[in-house]
């Protein structure tokens, strides 16, 4: 007997599958076969050659061949929705798909411009997806939970979406995410499993896996996502595309819809992902010349200021482990490649090992469960569904903290953010530097089997949530079976157990062409400074 619930579901993948137009689909026979692993290429195997003239430039590209009147907004527009089609035929990335707002929009935009002359905003015509967290008016969002399903569009914009409406940006689409957004992966009962182009065995990671998987089918340039624990960093290594996570009160996040919500414990960001780094520059610059602060009461009046690079070579802190469980053999070569990259350019870098993170992953752990899971199964339990079993480690084996024991979790966050600032403070290179970023992996693997469980440690990613440090995402390599070879865990982590089965997972042909990057980091609301260090980054590795 189908349960209540799996009807539910099954109806809502039945609309969305009517909101796409034959008109924008590749015929199911000329797709690429389901055992073709990597899809990465397939556009410019199926699209037109006009659709891929548009869509394989970059953001600032496109800004500016509109902005030059080469194209239109509606051009562009429906270029990209052509293209976003073919990665959800490939990937299944779509929650929501409303090309008929996006052209109506495009096209407003259009008469603006041959009115005037003018472009409306520094994003004009760009289309940008959206992770199914944000609302746009007239478009429904149940963020992968049945029980948020009900039928009824939204009757505001978040306030991002707002403000880059202010600023020219099309929005068109909607993507995956899991059950509860508390995974990174993106699979869930309504929508099923998003999956990764490089290797279709490979998930796109989470929870903005949906954003990463069509950014690097370049179904967008930019995506926006958000990120409690390394939502939009997962995703862009695992997916091979730059990411930002922005400091809390640096960008607006007033209407978005979220699980946990009001979790002052430890608090979820939106943050760009994109084809290129001057992209994240480009949607950072766009979104603070509307001044958030002047809609979301938590949006510190910083407008945007572009960093210089001091004329000198920078001092690197790099951390290839962090003591707790030894990342994956690709990810140990990716930070030796960024290394040797940064010594060829002639900037001084240096063996660098974290504050006790030991002590900050316990903390983590017990902010993203202050409420004993109690949010998470509530949404659950009002449609009978399971869940997936990523996100049990969240709702299973916690009880809620009473008010005087959530007091004294502030009074440990706060000593141990203090002694970490501290720590970092004092950290000098060898030749007496003090450091102008710090390096360190995103992930244990490149990617993880799609569905499997495998996510086994965050710990890389959520330490600098906890801390609020401003961190950029650079794509450095892909795994390599040849390479990589498979060995004996290592077992120098503290958490051998966690460190053990992470190895034993890892078999080198299972992760083939999985991305690997890393993160760029500074400290708190250090947007501008760390995008520019990590543009130093980049173009060592592109030297």
């Amino acid at each position: 007997m189908v349960a209540p619930w799996e009807v539910k579901a099954a109806s809502k993948r039945a609309k969305l599958a009517a909101s796409i137009s034959k008109e924008y689909m590749i015929p199911e026979h000329d797709l690429p076969p389901a055992d073709r692993l990597d899809v990465s290429q397939a556009p410019k195997e199926l699209l037109s050659k006009e659709v891929i003239e548009i869509t394989e430039l970059t953001a600032t590209e496109i800004v500016d061949a509109i902005a030059k009147g080469k194209y239109s907004a509606v051009e562009v527009t429906t270029a990209f929705i052509k293209r976003a089609v073919l990665a959800h035929q490939l990937l299944n990335v779509f929650t929501e798909f409303f090309p008929e707002i996006a052209l109506k929009r495009a096209t407003e935009l259009d008469e603006y411009y041959k009115s005037t002359g003018k472009t409306i905003g520094p994003i004009h015509g760009l289309p940008i997806s959206l992770k199914d967290q944000f609302r746009v008016k007239g478009v429904e969002t149940c963020m992968g939970y049945v029980s948020w399903i009900t039928n009824e569009p939204e009757k505001e914009n978040s306030t991002i979406v707002d403000l880059l409406l202010n600023a020219g940006a099309v929005f068109f689409v909607k993507t995956n995410i899991p059950t509860s957004l508390m995974a990174a992966e993106s699979r869930n009962c309504v929508f099923g499993q998003t999956v990764n182009a490089y290797n279709r065995t490979l998930a796109p990671g989470g929870s903005s896996g949906g954003e990463g998987a069509i950014v690097s089918m370049r179904g967008a340039t930019i995506g926006i996502g958000t990120d409690i624990g390394g939502s939009i960093r997962i995703p862009s290594s695992f997916s091979g595309v730059y990411g930002l996570r922005p400091s809390h009160e640096r960008f607006p996040y007033l209407k978005v819809a979220n699980s946990l919500e009001f979790n002052e414990a430890i608090v979820s960001v939106d943050g760009p992902l994109a084809v290129s780094l001057p992209d994240l520059t480009l949607f950072s610059k766009a979104l603070l010349a509307q001044e958030p602060w002047k809609h979301d009461p938590r949006v510190l009046a910083l407008p945007f200021k572009d960093y210089e690079i001091p004329p000198r070579p920078l001092v690197f802190a790099i951390e290839s482990n962090d003591g707790l469980v030894t990342p994956h053999p690709p990810v140990l070569r990716a930070i030796k490649i960024v290394t040797e990259a940064l010594k060829d350019a002639g900037h001084e870098v240096f063996e660098f090992k974290p504050y006790k993170p030991d002590e900050g992953w316990n903390v983590v752990l017990r902010a993203f469960t202050v409420d004993g899971g109690e949010n998470i199964q509530g949404d659950l339990d009002k449609s009978g569904e399971p869940g997936i079993p990523d996100i049990q480690m969240f709702i299973k084996g916690f009880k809620a903290l009473t008010m005087s024991e959530l007091f004294m979790f502030n009074k440990d966050k706060l000593e141990y953010k203090t002694a970490f600032l501290e720590y970092m403070n004092g950290v000098r290179s060898p030749s007496g530097k003090k450091i102008d970023a710090w390096i360190r992996p995103t992930t244990v693997s490149a990617s993880v089997p799609a569905g499997q469980l495998k996510i086994r440690y965050l710990g890389y990613t959520a330490l600098l949530n906890l801390l609020d440090y401003t961190s950029v995402v650079i794509p450095v390599t892909k795994a390599d079976p040849a390479i990589d070879v498979a060995t004996p865990a290592p077992g120098h982590g503290l958490f051998k157990e966690i460190e053990q089965k992470l190895w034993e997972d890892y078999v080198p042909e299972g992760f083939t062409n999985g991305p690997v990057g890393i993160q760029v980091i500074g400290g708190r609301l250090e947007e501008e400074r760390m995008l520019a260090v990590a543009g130093v980054v980049d173009a060592a590795l592109k030297a």
